[in-house]
């Protein structure tokens, strides 16, 4: 479909469908002979192909359903409208275009078979895909889970990045154009198949002139700036955005309108527990009106989305948390008592500055990175299950974990502070009767078992059954798990070539 100047959806004949349609939209199922209006070519052959179905129709002609009668396999028949026959550049266009795409040879695109003519019109038969697109999955089931949305935009991004590499942009990128072939196999997931290269170009275009579908189309391509990857991957972005939510992030009723929103409107956010921060923001800078702040190539955008594929994950266990906690324990016990010697101060202050020191850490590590040197030497990452990770999760998370050390070691540091104090003046009563000093440990033993050890074990059974939760749980969540709504998991490491077989 070619815009050349400002329509409301109103003035548009079959708004509804050709607002949003492109020169071939073959998203519907064979219709019947006798539901097709009567098109006269159903049953008939054009050339060595019998046409048997209607696919469906666009701007630019209609798509049948034809069986190759001289290799007996079904394809898919696009015939031009034959008043488009009368404009000899743009047929030549498309057979070159055509061609290119015969060359491409790449498994997620539609391959095409072979070019003709018929009454003086041109048609193009190509691969017949028997699934339905991802446009028609959203009407009937809506939005998809990210992890599968996200496989089907990089098999869509391999496409599209080896259709550039032949000089080949798309222009018209969206869920009725993606195909859902054969199943495969590990992944029990469709294989997509890019459709619809009728509005591929190579070239430059007529200033003024917008060809593709508004929803999805890129600023500067609905403004009618020469064609460019960048179009590609903000449509990629748009079509991903649907993939998620079921809707596309701007709709209006004219060409103007919608460009206008294309142009300056904010990106919508999409909703947290849809997909992961980093999924969402890839997508708002895919989409960003600024073609030079969207990825610079292909490559770098394939690098970053395979980077953010869902890895294989299992619940952390009580032992591995356990040795991870106890590995930075050990890094940093030093540190306090470094500090405290260093500059002279008590034992007291060396264990308050270790404790400042390991609460920092601790927070900032899991903040930063999710996970500590020990949880990192082992494969543990702490996650968010309902959320992104935050500093009040952390915080709280920390606070729960550690209540029971922390409470530990404030009571012990009193209590020494009493233990000594009492012994002090005990022996300096001693001495005032004319006997020696009386060390802490014979004179305080039973003081330190009943102020010392029985108040600490108190603490200590429930610190540990918090821990222990996490034998029972579900999720091998402890309580302090769920109390800041996070998990600890392993990340199951996957051999690159597993990785690339799915």
């Amino acid at each position: 479909m070619v815009w050349t100047e400002v329509k409301t959806v109103s003035e548009v004949q079959r708004a509804g469908r050709e607002f949003a349609a492109t020169a071939y939209d073959a998203d519907r199922p064979p219709v019947q002979p006798e539901k097709a209006g009567g098109d006269p070519l159903i049953g008939r052959h054009i050339d060595h192909f019998e046409i048997r179905g209607l696919l469906g129709e666009g701007g630019m002609g209609r798509v049948y359903l034809a069986h190759d009668l001289s290799l007996d396999r079904p394809v898919a028949l696009k015939l031009l409208r034959g008043e488009l026959a009368s404009n000899p550049e743009l047929v030549a266009r498309m057979v070159d275009e055509a061609r290119a795409q015969a060359r491409l040879q790449h498994p997620n695109v539609v391959t095409i078979y072979y070019i003709g003519q018929y009454e003086g019109a041109s048609y193009f038969v190509m691969e017949y895909v028997r699934g339905k697109t991802l446009g028609e999955w959203l009407e009937k089931h809506g939005p998809l889970p990210w992890g599968d949305a996200l496989e089907y935009v990089i098999q869509t991004a391999r496409a599209l990045a080896v259709a550039h590499s032949r000089g080949m942009i798309h222009r018209d990128v969206k869920p009725s154009n993606l195909l859902l072939g054969d199943v495969v196999a590990p992944l029990h997931r469709s294989e997509i198949k890019v459709a619809d290269f009728g509005l591929a170009t190579s070239g430059g275009q007529a200033p003024g002139h917008f060809a593709g579908t508004p929803y999805y189309a890129a600023p500067e391509q609905l403004a009618g700036g020469a064609p460019d990857f960048r179009g590609d991957v903000y449509a990629l972005a748009v079509t991903f955005y649907e993939l998620l939510t079921g809707q596309v992030p701007f709709r209006a009723d004219s060409l103007g309108a919608i460009a206008e929103l294309h142009r300056t409107a904010p990106r919508p956010q999409i909703a947290n527990q849809v997909a992961p921060w980093r999924l969402r923001q890839l997508i708002l800078e895919m989409m960003d009106p600024d073609p030079q702040r969207r990825p610079e190539s292909y490559d770098a955008l394939l690098s970053r989305l395979e980077s953010l594929r869902p890895k294989p994950r299992v619940a952390g266990g009580l032992v591995p948390r356990g040795v991870a906690l106890a590995i930075d324990l050990m890094l940093l016990a030093p540190i306090g008592q470094i500090v405290a010697a260093a500059l002279s101060w008590s034992q007291q202050a060396a264990t308050q500055i270790w404790l400042l020191v390991f609460g920092s850490y601790y927070v900032i590590a899991h903040r930063l990175w999710g996970k500590t040197v020990g949880k990192r030497l082992l494969g543990l990452h702490v996650v968010g299950t309902t959320r992104r990770v935050r500093v009040p999760g952390l915080l709280l998370r920390f606070a729960v974990e550690f209540w029971g050390p922390l409470a530990a070691l404030a009571m012990i540091s009193l209590q020494i502070g009493v233990v000594t104090d009492l012994v002090e003046v005990k022996n300096r009563l001693i001495g005032a009767m004319g006997a020696g000093p009386m060390p802490i440990w014979d004179s305080g033993v039973d003081v330190v078992l009943r102020t010392m050890l029985v108040p600490n074990l108190i603490v200590a059974v429930p610190w540990l059954a918090g821990f222990l939760f996490a034998l029972v749980d579900r999720d091998r969540q402890t309580l302090h798990d769920r109390a800041a709504r996070t998990r600890v998991i392993y990340e199951v490491r996957v051999l690159e070539q597993e990785r690339r077989a799915a």
